[in-house]
């Protein structure tokens, strides 16, 4: 066991025009359980690379829209590459997870692992997955956990799978965590940072790392090991995002531009650009649920996580943190009226778990305000008229605009236009996306995290000038005159 393999050049036309197109894998027949986000992009990728996939769906309606060539998510080129290979043949949707096992060396489980209350993931699906694959299997297979688990979880599946195999078939499973972005899937999936495969028998290592061409970069390991990779990278990215946050508001304290202090920060290769932006917080379907889960199975090890705790009060104060600059802008907003654009939990994505947009509807309402909100793909059925079809109509006759979510068209919106629509005169832009100085020439007042209208500057130079005093004045007290007197004091 070991690491190997080296990224190849981003290709500019597509996935097949790289170095893991197809014809660069020994192609396998492949079984995937579950075709959501993970499962989906998997299938779709697997079939590109080669593999024959069959993917199970157990929700009629979504392997409806499947089996007609539609995809249930917004994930952009996804459609074009479940179309493409639907008609190869390389790739099919059923409910049939018999039909699907038949024959298939390799079984991807993709199913959900959401939080319980207490944080702990729950993995009646994945129990669930394993036991009716491992049932099916025809010959002996792998079971590869795609989902995020507590590390052990991989032990216990093969146990549980053992218990459901036929007489005579082995069922065997190892860890491949996903690290996928929503929103760049497809991207993340044929360019990866690296392609982990956690087992515990050597011998599996060939047939699972075998999913992928070999130029890819590998990181081979132990399956608790595995497991644990990546709760720890989406605790990590969470560390980073909610030191941006803090970052940003100290800047504000201080009248310092967040964009100079964490640029300069990200310039120190060991710390890196990447996720140290501020904004209104994370959410999504990954990094709270993954952050949650780190904290559990550290819990049931004896360990209290602590920097991990810190990061989950920092990002849960980031929406308060909105709420405050919309009251000190506005002052209560009981029967003020606020436009929200963007509900989904970033860009280029349909998906609102965990949205801090969504919390802050609920926020703002709770408040006594009304709300009307916009995003240009997510749908959110349970605002009602509250959800409309423009963003300019979000705005219209509000007191207040929050831009949420760094959709590029709320970039593009006319400042002026934007001004005529609204009542009031305040934009919170929580994603810092806005052309400040354009919309502040259209006469509204724009807040940003981390710059804009400081709401408070602290009297900083009281302690300097202390520490100076003490070390070697230059004026004495004694001598001092009143204008001296203001000056030492820090007035």
């Amino acid at each position: 066991m070991g690491t190997t393999g080296t990224l190849g050049t981003e290709p500019s036309t597509g996935p097949s025009t790289g170095p893991a197109g197809p014809g660069q894998v020994e192609p396998q027949q492949v079984c995937v359980v579950g075709a959501g986000y993970v499962g989906l992009t998997a299938a779709a990728g697997l079939a590109e690379l080669g593999h024959a996939v069959r993917c199970v769906e157990s929700n009629p309606g979504r392997l409806a829209t499947l089996a007609g060539g539609g995809i249930p998510i917004h994930e952009p080129g996804l459609d074009e590459l479940v179309a493409k290979h639907l008609g190869t043949g390389r790739l099919s949707f059923t409910g049939d997870i018999e039909a699907a096992m038949d024959g298939a060396e390799v079984a991807l489980l993709c199913v959900g692992t959401p939080p319980r209350p207490d944080g702990d993931p729950d993995l009646r699906q994945l129990g669930r997955a394993a036991a009716q694959a491992a049932a099916a299997a025809t010959r002996d297979v792998v079971l590869v956990v795609k989902s995020t688990v507590p590390p052990g979880s991989c032990e216990a599946l093969e146990l549980l799978a053992a218990g459901h195999a036929r007489p005579g078939v082995r069922a065997s499973v190892a860890s491949n965590p996903e690290f996928l972005r929503e929103g760049q899937a497809m991207r993340d999936f044929f360019f990866p940072d690296r392609v982990v495969v956690g087992v515990d028998d050597p011998a599996l290592e060939p047939v699972v790392a075998g999913l992928y061409p070999k130029e890819w970069p590998l990181l081979v390991c132990d399956r608790r090991s595995a497991e644990l990779v990546k709760y720890a990278s989406n605790t990590f990215l969470a560390v980073k995002i909610s030191f941006a946050n803090e970052v940003a508001a100290l800047c504000e304290a201080l009248g310092a531009d967040h964009s100079k202090v964490l640029t300069g920060v990200g310039l120190d290769g060991r710390i890196g650009g990447d996720f140290l932006k501020p904004g209104p917080g994370f959410g999504g379907s990954c990094l709270p649920k993954d952050l949650s889960g780190f904290i559990a199975v550290a819990g049931s090890m004896g360990q209290e996580a602590t920097l991990a705790r810190a990061v989950r009060e920092v990002n849960d104060g980031s929406r308060a943190s909105l709420v405050g600059k919309l009251e000190a802008a506005l002052g209560p907003l009981s029967g003020k009226r606020v436009g929200v654009l963007g509900l989904a939990f970033k860009p280029g994505t349909d998906d609102v778990r965990h949205s801090p947009a969504l919390g802050l509807v609920e926020d703002l309402v709770a408040l006594g305000a009304s709300v009307q909100a916009h995003d240009p793909v997510a749908s959110v059925p349970s605002l009602g008229d509250g959800q409309v079809d423009d963003p300019y109509e979000a705005a219209s006759g509000a007191d207040a605009v929050v831009v949420v979510t760094a959709w590029p068209e709320y970039g593009d919106l006319d400042p002026g236009r934007l001004q005529r629509c609204m009542e009031g005169h305040v934009v919170l832009d929580a994603v810092n996306l806005l052309d400040a100085a354009a919309f502040g020439a259209a006469g509204l007042d724009v807040y940003g995290v981390g710059r804009g209208h400081p709401l408070s500057v602290a009297p900083v130079l009281w302690r300097p000038l202390e520490w100076m005093i003490d070390a070697e004045p230059t004026v004495s007290l004694d001598e001092a005159g009143p204008e001296d007197v203001d000056v030492l004091a820090g007035r």
